[in-house]
C-alpha cells in the first residue's frame, strides 16, 4: 500500500509546487534520510544599526538572510526577511559587545553589536587627525588578554568598516590595541570588549576626526 501511494504523494507535491507552494517528500521524512529541502545553511548581511544605548529594543531594518538548501537543484531564498523570532542574544540592559544569534529552520549565522549604558564623556575622548591617510591610534591594553573593537558613527550608530573588515570590527588575542583611523572626519564611539578569566570588561570611548 505504502508503494502504491508514493505516485499520488508526489502528485499531491507536484500541484502544491506549481501552486507556489514548498512541499517535502515525505520519503525522506524517515530520520536520518536525505532531503534535499532541509536548510544546509543561512548567511545574514547585518542590519543597519549596531550600536544600541540601555533600553533600546533591536532594530532588524536592512537585514536579510539567505537560506540554502541541502538539493543542489533546489534555488536557495535569498534577500528573506528576519524576523524578531528568528533572533536571539540580545540583552537591551547588558553593557558590552553582544553576539546575536540568528536561526532559521536549525541553521544559525551571527553578528555583533555593542550596547553602552552610558555615553562616554570627555574624559574618553579620543582627538584624531586625518593629516595622513594611514594614521594610526593605539589603546593600551592593561590587561594584557583578547579583546574585539568596533568602531560606530555617533549619528546614525552605523558601523565603520574598519581596516578593511566589512563588518566594522577588528580583534586580537593580546598586545595593545591600534587601529587606523575612519576616513571620514565626523564624531564616533569606539566599543572595546576585553576578556579574561571568563569575564568580560568593557570600555567606550568618543573619537572626533577632523581634517
Amino acid at each position: 500500500m505504502k508503494k502504491r501511494s508514493f505516485p499520488v504523494v508526489r502528485a499531491l507535491c507536484l500541484l502544491g509546487f506549481l501552486a507556489g507552494a514548498s512541499c517535502s517528500n515525505p520519503i525522506y521524512n524517515t530520520p536520518g534520510a536525505f532531503d534535499p529541502y532541509d536548510v544546509s545553511a543561512i548567511t545574514v548581511t547585518p542590519p543597519s544599526k549596531r550600536l544600541y544605548y540601555w533600553g533600546e529594543p533591536l532594530d532588524l531594518t536592512r537585514s536579510s538572510a539567505n537560506i540554502y538548501y541541502r538539493g543542489s537543484d533546489i534555488e536557495p531564498k535569498l534577500d528573506q526577511e528576519i524576523k524578531s523570532q528568528h533572533v536571539s542574544g540580545f540583552d537591551s540592559r547588558k553593557e558590552g559587545i553582544q553576539t546575536i544569534a540568528v536561526t532559521i529552520e536549525g541553521q544559525s549565522d551571527y553578528f555583533d553589536i555593542a550596547l553602552v549604558a552610558f555615553k562616554p564623556n570627555d574624559d574618553d575622548k579620543i582627538t584624531m587627525s586625518l593629516s595622513s591617510p594611514n594614521l594610526e591610534k593605539t589603546i593600551s591594553n592593561e590587561l594584557g588578554c583578547s579583546w574585539k573593537l568596533y568602531i560606530f558613527e555617533s549619528a546614525s550608530r552605523n558601523v565603520v568598516k574598519l581596516n578593511g573588515n566589512g563588518q566594522g570590527g577588528k580583534s586580537g588575542s593580546t598586545g595593545d590595541i591600534s587601529f587606523n583611523a575612519p576616513s571620514t572626519a565626523g564624531d564616533y564611539i569606539i566599543a572595546v570588549s576585553f576578556k579574561k578569566d571568563g569575564y568580560t570588561y568593557n570600555r567606550f570611548y568618543k573619537l572626533s576626526v577632523s581634517q
